[in-house]
Parts: structure tokens; C-alpha cells; sequence
């Protein structure tokens, strides 16, 4: 018997199936054949002494090595991922909904008025779904639980799907109009606010959020505030309770990528020798420490500006009394608190102020204080059942912040206590350490100090005012960093800046640090963009163990390997035999290439290093594209190498997920 399908099953009284799939190369790196896991030949012999001299302090990247690496014929690459998964990542929703598996939606509505208009894409919104809405939800969400928990990411529950729209020519010939304001802010937001009219019943309102904040005089005779605003966060911030946030010095800050590169990427080095003992936990390679990060100066002035507050009182102590919750702690106990701080701490690190999309209760308050009868009843309709369409459009469209909304809608001064009350709190961001700390410290001129290093990337994104927009943790380090590079290019000592970084052990026992600690079998590291980073730990780390040094492959996903392939030249005098970079802005052959496209290529180690005694096989990047890719393709090796059909190739991966064999940090 035979398919057409994209896998055909041979079958026979004699024979057991036989599973064949077209995506699997035959190469002599890939035997879709042969289904016995070998170890590659001729593996070159390393040295187990890894390179401790590189120079913490340059700012030029080592060159590119993409053209001198040979384990295949073809080039190619995944996406670069951004940073760690603590920026929000609204600006892709449409894309990544349109894509969502067994979507039945259309996305590209015809306007009624006339059949040749061109096809408008609108947005998911719950207008397209508030008509067959169970039925639409299930197809839009498909089978399994990524477009479950896509979708809930986003949502601002309450049954949204299920309200209902404002009907067609609700105005009266009297009604009055709602003239939108007409502001550069307001007109970035995008909204489509259809028939609403001033005198347009809404139902369904959300109340006004009560105030659970207060500010007051401090007392006379209370010890004067010492505020560290400008370096530091409060003490009561305190991520990993009841120690508090560490001020590490900046040893080292350079750009791996060159000019031209679509997303620049940093690396520093962390001064950690003066880092208080926490019960016996060390920093791991693998690892991912917390960063606290602020919000520019220029945005919370903004913000004290448009709400009106007098410079005057903006530093000034206040006693805070909250009635419950963790806020501003951000992993405090649950309870009341009564704490001295200032009105500009809490905006710069307590508060989020540009990461989190707007909430109804952020509406309804803003309409509450609304003195422009157009503004009020534009915030009340987002605020309402018949708003729904236009408020999940408000959420899923372009990235918007608070001082956004507060020049959209001028005439809205809601009382900072207010304001407090409906924020979120400003959460710490976690980057992956890209070293072993013991190798790092071992480094020629440190003079026994500890350093952990580290990269983060930068993307940046069109703002409501036409410039770059950047993420709270990503846009605070790329300033740090340049900060360092002018000074050392002025020949002025970096240390006399005092440079220092807000930050915590974070997690040493995630997955990346646990499984690579436990395994000394071979490894093949799969990554992206700075989901690479990593990955230079391990290697660091296996070339000072004799018995690990020859069991390791890398492939490194770039755009450009002349632009942005981080971290080239820093993995040992063997690096180019273990690593393989792969390009997807640079078409080789007539197309471009992606990691996933090497992972088939390089079918025979895949197959080797999970089939090992204690092999491991490790995916860090971004989920959207990368990671999704390199998983298909890893069942395409399954299918082929193993004789399996596309379920049991899927559970084969699992159970290799639940055994610590496979690995994947997507975000």
C-alpha cells in the first residue's frame, strides 16, 4: 500500500513497515537509511585547555568565521531570537495568530460598499468572533494547547469572545459625533471606533478600580530618606526574598555585532566577587541571573509631566501605605505595607510603564478623570461590551505605553495613588550567563575577582513618536554599555563611572544548568541570535575535562555571519571543527538557509548523540520559527533514522524531553 502523502508506508506479509520522508537529505553527514546511531569519524582530537586570555575590554568582535566551516555543502540559519523571555512580545500577535494550526478565520474582511474594494487586514479581534464564537474559538485555537496558551497570554478574560457589538447606524440624526482627538498619540493607537456617538448607551462598563495606594508627609522627626535612585533600587525591592538586589560592578561591556547588523548585541562582564553567600547556591554554567532594570529618566519625567505633578514634590519622601498584595516588593509577602521612598522611585522601578498592554480597569480609570466629553466616552466605549473589537485590537496592535495613553487622552490627570493602583508591578528580566564562571575566573590579570558574563540583544521597534523603541531590560543595558564603550574610547577609565548593574543569582537550576551538569556524554548544542550564548559556557566548560573535550557539536544560527554571529573566535583553538554556522539572510545556492535545515543535514550526529549513553541535545532561541522548526526537524530525523511514523517520532522526542535527554529554552 502507498500515499501520496508527505510519508508513504511500504507494507508487506514479509516485511515490517518501512516509513520514508522527503525532507531528510542524504548527505554524507545525513543516512536517512541507516537507523544505527554511529559516532562521526574522524572527530578531531581538542586540546582540554581552554583560551583564558580573550581581552574582557575590547570593543571590536573577533572576525567572522562562516566562511572557514565545513560540515556540510549548504549555509543556513533560523531567525535571531530577542532576549530572554521578560519583554513583552505583543508586536508579533498578528502573525503569530494567522498561524496558529487548523485556523479557520479570515483575516481579510471585504468592505460591503463596493466588491472592488481592495481586501483590509483587520486584526483577531472579538468582533470577527462574537457571531459563531465557540465555533471560531475552536478553530482558531486548533487541537492541541500552543494556541490555548497563546491566546491567554494576551486575553484579559471575562468572556470577551461572547459580547456583543455595537449594530450597524445606532445614531440618531441628532446624536453628536465623537470627534477623536487629535494628537500624534491618539492617532498611532490605531482605533476603529465604528458608529460610537457621545449620547451611545454602553453596557457592560467596567467600575472604576479603587484606589489601594497612598502617599503621605512623612514625619518630621523621622531619619531623612537616602534615595539611590539614579543607581539602584529601594531596598524594600526585592526580587528573591529576603535577600536583596546586588549593585554589580561592570567589569567589561563590548558590541558582538557590527554596524548593520538588524538587532546589536552586548556582552558584559559582572564584577560578583563581593556577592553575599545565599545558602550555599554558587552561580552554574548554564545558568540565568535576574536583572533589575529602570526606566529612563526622560520617560517617568514625562510621565510626572503629563499627570501635572510639580517638580518640586517628584523626589520628595512620601510614607506609602498599600492594602495588600506584593507591590512594590515584587516577590514580598502578600500584606499591608507602610514604607518611605519617593514618588520617582516607584515610577522607575516599581512600576511598569512601557511593557505591559493596557488593561480595562487603566481605561475606565483614565475615563474616570477625563475632562473632554470626546475623551471620556471614547475610554468608556474601550471600556465597554460594545468596545470589546476595538479594546483586543488595542491590546494586539502596535506597542503601547502609559505615557502614550496619557498624551493620547491630554485631558485625563487621574492622581498618581490612582494610577499606582492599576500598574503592574515592574518585573526583573532574566538573561542566561554565556560563561562557566570558575573558566571566566581563571581569567590572566583578574587578581582573584569573580566575573560572570553575560550577552543581551536589542531590537528595535518603530514608537508612537516615529523613534526607535526599545525593552525596559535590553534599551537600560544597551545605555550601560555605551556608557563603558565611550568612556574607554575617550581613554577615560571605565571604573571612575562606577558603572553597576541591579542583579540577582536568579535561576541556577533551570533546565540548561541542570542537564548539563548531569551529562558527560556527547552534546549537540542547536542556537540562535543570542540563544547561542549559552552554549559558550558549555563548551568552555567541556575543553577543561579531558574526558568530555571530543563530544560536542554546535550549529549557530545568524543573518549574517559578517554582521551578527556573536561570540565568534572565543570557543577554543577547536572551534571551527565543532561549530557550524548557518545564515538566513544570505542566500546560498538561490535560497536561504535555517538552523532547522542543518539539523537534517546533520541527521547522523542528531541520531548518534540522543541514542548515546548520557547524550544530550540542547535548542535555545526564540519559539516563534526556530524552535518550532528545529522540533519538526527533529522528527523528520526520528521518521527517517528510526523507522517511525509522525506520531511516534513526536512521542519519541517527548519522552526524550522527559528524560532530560532533550532539552529546548524557547521563548
Amino acid at each position: 500500500m502507498s500515499r501520496s502523502r508527505r510519508h508513504s508506508i511500504a507494507t508487506s506479509s514479509q516485511t515490517a513497515p518501512q516509513f520514508r520522508h522527503r525532507s531528510i537529505p542524504s548527505t554524507s553527514t545525513s543516512h536517512p537509511d541507516d537507523p544505527v546511531p554511529c559516532e562521526p569519524k574522524d572527530i578531531p582530537e581538542f586540546s582540554v585547555t581552554p583560551d583564558l586570555k580573550s581581552n574582557s575590554t575590547a570593543t571590536q568582535s573577533p572576525r567572522s568565521s562562516a566562511e572557514s566551516i565545513a560540515w556540510s555543502d549548504d549555509t543556513s540559519d533560523s531567525e535571531a531570537p530577542s532576549t530572554p523571555p521578560t519583554e513583552s512580545q505583543v508586536d508579533d500577535v498578528i502573525e503569530r495568530l494567522q498561524s496558529l494550526p487548523t485556523s479557520a478565520i479570515n483575516f481579510n474582511r471585504t468592505s460591503s460598499s463596493s466588491s472592488s474594494t481592495r481586501p483590509r487586514l483587520r486584526r483577531a479581534s472579538t468582533q470577527l468572533l462574537s457571531k459563531t464564537a465557540p465555533l471560531d474559538i475552536r478553530k482558531l485555537l486548533g487541537d492541541g494547547e500552543t494556541g490555548t496558551k497563546f491566546i491567554e497570554k494576551y486575553c484579559c478574560g471575562g468572556g470577551c469572545c461572547f459580547t456583543d457589538t455595537l449594530p450597524p447606524n445606532t445614531a440618531t440624526p441628532d446624536s453628536e459625533p465623537v470627534v477623536v482627538p487629535d494628537n500624534e498619540a491618539f492617532r498611532a493607537l490605531g482605533l476603529k471606533l465604528g458608529t460610537v456617538s457621545l449620547d451611545t448607551e454602553l453596557t457592560t462598563t467596567v467600575p472604576v478600580p479603587p484606589t489601594k495606594v497612598t502617599l503621605e508627609p512623612v514625619l518630621s522627626t523621622a531619619p531623612k530618606h537616602q534615595t539611590t535612585v539614579h543607581k539602584g533600587p529601594p531596598e524594600f525591592v526585592q526580587p528573591h526574598p529576603p535577600y536583596s538586589v546586588f549593585l554589580a560592578p561592570v567589569f567589561g561591556a563590548r558590541e558582538l555585532t557590527k554596524p548593520g547588523a538588524e538587532k546589536r548585541t552586548f556582552h558584559f562582564d559582572l564584577d560578583i566577587t563581593d556577592y553575599p553567600a545565599e545558602g550555599g547556591v554558587d552561580f552554574k554554567v548554564g545558568g540565568a541571573i535576574g536583572i533589575c532594570p529602570p526606566h529612563p529618566t526622560e520617560l517617568v519625567d514625562d510621565v510626572f509631566n503629563t499627570l501635572g505633578i510639580p517638580a518640586f514634590v517628584r523626589d520628595k519622601a512620601v510614607l506609602l501605605k498599600t492594602e495588600s498584595g506584593r507591590w512594590p516588593t515584587i516577590w514580598g509577602d502578600e500584606k499591608p505595607r507602610e514604607l518611605v521612598t519617593t514618588r520617582r522611585e516607584l515610577l522607575t522601578w516599581c512600576s511598569d510603564l512601557q511593557s505591559t498592554p493596557p488593561t480595562k480597569p487603566l481605561l475606565r480609570l483614565l475615563a474616570e478623570y477625563a475632562e473632554a466629553k470626546n475623551e471620556k466616552q471614547i475610554l468608556l466605549y474601550l471600556s465597554s461590551a460594545q468596545g470589546q473589537a476595538a479594546f483586543c485590537d488595542l491590546r494586539t496592535g502596535p506597542h503601547i505605553t502609559i505615557p502614550q495613553l496619557l498624551h493620547a487622552f491630554p485631558s485625563s490627570k487621574p492622581p498618581l495613588p490612582a494610577l499606582l493602583s492599576v500598574l503592574n508591578q515592574l518585573m526583573p528580566r532574566f538573561y542566561s550567563l554565556s560563561n562557566d564562571p570558575h573558566v571566566s575566573s581563571a581569567r590572566e590579570g583578574l587578581a582573584g575577582r569573580r566575573l560572570i558574563e553575560m550577552a543581551v540583544t536589542v531590537h528595535e521597534t518603530p514608537n508612537w513618536r516615529g523613534g526607535p523603541r526599545t525593552g525596559v531590560g535590553s534599551g537600560y543595558l544597551e545605555r550601560v554599555a555605551q556608557q563603558f564603550t565611550e568612556a574607554t574610547q575617550d581613554g577615560v577609565d571605565p571604573s571612575v563611572l562606577d558603572l553597576r548593574i541591579p542583579m540577582f543569582r536568579g535561576l541556577m537550576a533551570n533546565p540548561l544548568s541542570r542537564e548539563f551538569v548531569r551529562s558527560d556524554g556527547p552534546m549537540m548544542l542547536i542556537g540562535a541570535g543570542v540563544g547561542m550564548a549559552p552554549f559558550r559556557g558549555f563548551i568552555l566548560n567541556r575543553l577543561k575535562n579531558a574526558n568530555c573535550a571530543n563530544k560536542i557539536w554546535l550549529v549557530q544560527g545568524v543573518r549574517d555571519s559578517l554582521l551578527d554571529e556573536i561570540y565568534s573566535g572565543e570557543l577554543g583553538a577547536h572551534e571551527k571543527e565543532i561549530k557550524r554556522v548557518v545564515q538566513s539572510r544570505k542566500a546560498h545556492k538561490g535560497e536561504r538557509r535555517y538552523v532547522q535545515d542543518e539539523v537534517r543535514l546533520q541527521a547522523d550526529i542528531v541520531w548518534f548523540v540522543i541514542n548515546a549513553l548520557d547524550g544530550r541535545i540542547f535548542v535555545c532561541g526564540s519559539t516563534k520559527g526556530m524552535g518550532e522548526g528545529v522540533e519538526r526537524a527533529l522528527v523528520d530525523v526520528a521518521m527517517d533514522k528510526g523507522n517511525l511514523n509522525f506520531e511516534e517520532a513526536r512521542r519519541f522526542w517527548e519522552g526524550k524531553k522527559e528524560s532530560g535527554q532533550y532539552i529546548a529554552e524557547t521563548w
